[in-house]
């Protein structure tokens, strides 16, 4: 009876291992492939400009001001 219960105990604690295992690999390819698509697009469209825009003022001695976009 004692050979059982280790050998149950033994192989739930591998099989958790395993399961976690399986997952931490299913969320790094998740992860990979994001991180692809985003470079696919990123290549694809050339990226946005900022929110901000630079303006230039006529006041003063060519003082720059950024003006959020909202």
């Amino acid at each position: 009876m004692a050979t059982r219960v280790y050998w149950m105990m033994h192989h739930s604690r591998r099989a958790w291992h395993e399961l976690r295992f399986r997952i931490t690999c299913w969320w790094l390819s998740q992860q990979v492939e994001f991180l692809e698509w985003r470079l696919r697009i990123e290549t694809a469209v050339p990226p946005m400009p900022s929110t901000a825009t630079v303006i230039s003022a006529s006041v003063g001695q060519g003082v720059r001001y950024v003006v959020p976009q909202v």
